[in-house]
This record gives structure tokens, sequence and C-alpha cells, in this order.
């Protein structure tokens, strides 16, 4: 869609500055010469109000057909993970918008909060819920803004082509402290994502075998 509405705002801009130079230089005043007025044909509003027309139908064609491919779940490379291979489903990922922290919920019952860590060249999807009120995911290098709205699930997709880390900041008031409302998502290969996983199930269950040790033993945890 970016570069759609780069060639269109390049085309207005030489048409526009085009036909001004043309003007200044068709119609300019010669030294000594009295002035003139200069009236356009009788069809001119006519042609540039067609023209014009024509290239805003154009732009609405061309803005519903990327609009409909952009909301398409991109497919899992080559490069992905094995087990989101490009005919299963994609990897899904519960995401929960609270004030003022999100929390990412892994398919195998790992979790983690604030940053997300996900397989590169992998299709993701987002299962965006709130526990709220109205939180924005925003992580403009890697897909448009969603909204976790209280009582609805919402959906964001997306692929990352590169290893790396994307930072994202809140995009919607949801509170006094919705600024410091940030996230992060670590793209990682997907033997890193698969060690990710495991080390956070195994800290997940040491954290909870120590809670139930202290409560067992009377101590407070």
């Amino acid at each position: 869609m970016l570069w759609i509405g780069f060639v269109a705002a390049t085309i207005l801009f030489v048409a526009i500055v085009g036909g001004l130079l043309y003007v200044l230089h068709r119609y300019r005043a010669e030294r000594g010469s009295e002035p003139r007025q200069v009236t356009g044909g009788r069809g001119i509003q006519l042609r540039v109000g067609a023209a014009l027309g024509l290239f805003a139908a154009v732009l609405l064609v061309l803005g519903i057909l990327y609009t409909g491919d952009a909301r398409e779940t991109p497919p899992t490379g080559p490069a992905g993970l094995q087990a989101a291979g490009p005919d299963s489903e994609p990897l899904k990922i519960e995401t929960t918008g609270q004030q003022w922290l999100w929390r990412y919920d892994y398919p195998n019952d790992a979790f983690s909060y604030y940053k997300l860590v996900v397989p590169v060249d992998t299709a993701v999807e987002l299962d965006l819920v709130s526990t709220d009120v109205v939180h924005t995911w925003d992580v403009p290098a890697l897909s448009g803004k969603r909204d976790a709205v209280p009582g609805k699930t919402n959906h964001v997709s997306f692929r990352a082509d590169e290893e790396g880390t994307y930072r994202g900041q809140a995009a919607t008031l949801s509170g006094e402290a919705y600024a410091a409302m940030r996230t992060e998502v670590e793209v990682v290969s997907p033997q890193e994502y698969e060690d990710f996983i495991e080390a956070t199930k195994e800290d997940i269950q040491t954290a909870q075998d120590r809670v139930v040790s202290l409560i067992e033993s009377g101590e407070t945890p």
C-alpha cells in the first residue's frame, strides 16, 4: 500500500508542478506590454474533472485489491518453524493487554510478559484480548495497529523475514501509565524459539514447585 500512495503522490506532484511551469512559460508577460486576461476553454473544467475522477477511481480499485491482500496471513517460508509449515495454521499466540503490560501465552503453556519471542520466516497470528480497557498492540515494523478490546478477540498477523528486535509502544490512552506500556518482539531462529519455550516452561514449573513447597512447609512464599 505504501508504494501505491508514493506513486500517486508523485504523479500529482509532477502534474501540478508541470502545469504551473507551463502556465508561467506560456502566459508570461512581455516587457512593456499591456496585461491581458486569459480564460480557459469551455470544456477544460470537465476534462480536468474527468481526469481526476478517473485517477481517484484507479486509486480506489487498487486500494481495495491490495487492502484485501494485506489482511491475509502471510505463509510460513522455508526457513520458518517446521511445525507451522506453509500448509498448516499459523503459530497462534494469545496476547492479553492489561493496565499496563502485555502477556503472551504460547501454544505449549509457556508465557512471557513484555517480550514476545517468535521464529523467523514463520506465519504468526496474535489473538488480542483485554482484561480491563482498550489497549492497542502496535509494532510498526511488523504490522498495523490492532486493538485489544474487553469481551472481544481481535487478530493481528505478520511474518518477520529477518531476525532482530522490533519495538512497539502504546497507541491508545488506557490510563495514567499508558505511555510506559511498551512491548518488544524478538525474532529468532526456529531452534532458538523452541529452546526459549522449553527453558521458559522449566522456569515456570520450577517457580510453581517452589511456591507449593513453601505453602506445604507453612512458610510465606
